[in-house]
């Protein structure tokens, strides 16, 4: 029988209703619930909370319908199984597997989950939303964000969300995986860019503007600043500083200039630190050891580009390099 999402993170798992109510307040925030079939309760819940996102799964083995108050977090519902509703404001979304739909922070939202309704869910902080927003449009979000309930820019960024979502869960779940710090931090990055583009929401026009080229020295700043601090999380805040303008406008910069957004810049100049540790090792290493200290959270992507970028494994390098020793 195949483990539900985040399993290595159980939550909330029973089939008594006051187990339930107390859980479901203490851990998700929810302010009431009804249960069509209390007899036929069986509840399954894994939560994992990060630094501003945090990853979620739930069953509830009955017909429910649960009530949350006004949170300050937006809500993206990923069903895996079933059918469920959910009502935020004034919308609502009838939404089954593959579909989605996300809540916006500072509303009041209702869950009518399906008998058989299964969900991945993702919450990202209101105040990592205005903070992202902020380097995006080169301005602070003055007011709260509303998203759209069950639109979305595209049916390929939809897709990419999700399958970064998915991902995270699955890394979560390794047991034989360790993500470093850096790595998840950057990661955590990366989810909510993605959805931010990704949903339509009150600022979507604003992203949707041409954005302003920075100088050719804006750049340069900003590439020293990754050369320096390649071992440390690299924040997108923290490079649309250096380059004064927003982030919107450093992505276009770098597309142009390097042919790759700034964090893929970044994942180059990790190789290339990768390949100098592997290579002139002077204490024992290993792949997994250079791998966290560079910031690569699954070792198979990290060996596949690695050889794209240098033609070999990052195995056959330390082998090379052990052998001249």
């Amino acid at each position: 029988m195949r483990a539900d999402p985040l399993s290595r993170y159980p939550a909330l798992h029973t089939s008594r209703v006051d187990e339930f109510e107390h859980l479901l307040r203490a851990v998700y925030g929810a302010r009431g619930f009804d249960l069509q079939d209390p007899s036929s309760l069986s509840v399954r819940g894994n939560f994992a909370r990060l630094s501003d996102i945090a990853l979620g799964f739930g069953a509830c083995g009955t017909a429910a319908t649960i009530d949350f108050e006004e949170t300050d977090f937006a809500r993206l519902q990923m069903p895996l199984r079933g059918e469920g509703k959910t009502t935020s404001g004034r919308q609502f979304a009838i939404i089954g597997a593959g579909d989605a739909c996300l809540a916006s922070p500072g509303q009041s939202s209702v869950l009518d989950y399906g008998a058989d309704f299964e969900h991945l869910f993702l919450r990202v902080s209101s105040a990592a939303l205005r903070r992202k927003l902020a380097v995006l449009l080169d301005r602070p979000a003055r007011r709260e964000i509303e998203f759209e309930l069950a639109q979305f820019s595209s049916p390929a960024l939809l897709s990419g969300l999700q399958r970064m979502v998915e991902m995270l869960a699955s890394q979560l779940d390794d047991e034989q995986a360790i993500i470093s710090p850096l790595a998840l931090r950057e990661i955590e990055q990366a989810v909510i860019l993605q959805l931010l583009f990704a949903s339509r929401h009150s600022y979507s026009d604003l992203l949707d503007g041409d954005p302003r080229s920075p100088a050719p020295a804006h750049l340069r700043r900003v590439e020293a600043y990754i050369e320096a601090n390649w071992n440390r999380p690299i924040l997108i805040e923290n490079l649309v500083e250096l380059a004064g303008v927003s982030a919107r406008s450093l992505y276009d910069g770098f597309e142009k200039a390097y042919g790759c957004s700034p964090m893929v810049y970044v994942k180059h100049i990790r190789l290339r630190r990768a390949y100098e540790l592997l290579t002139n090792a002077e204490e024992p290493t290993t792949v997994t050891g250079v791998a966290f200290t560079c910031g690569f959270s699954n070792l198979g992507h990290f060996a596949n580009d690695y050889r794209s970028t240098f033609g070999e494994f990052p195995s056959d390098t330390l082998r090379r390099a052990n052998a001249i020793i």
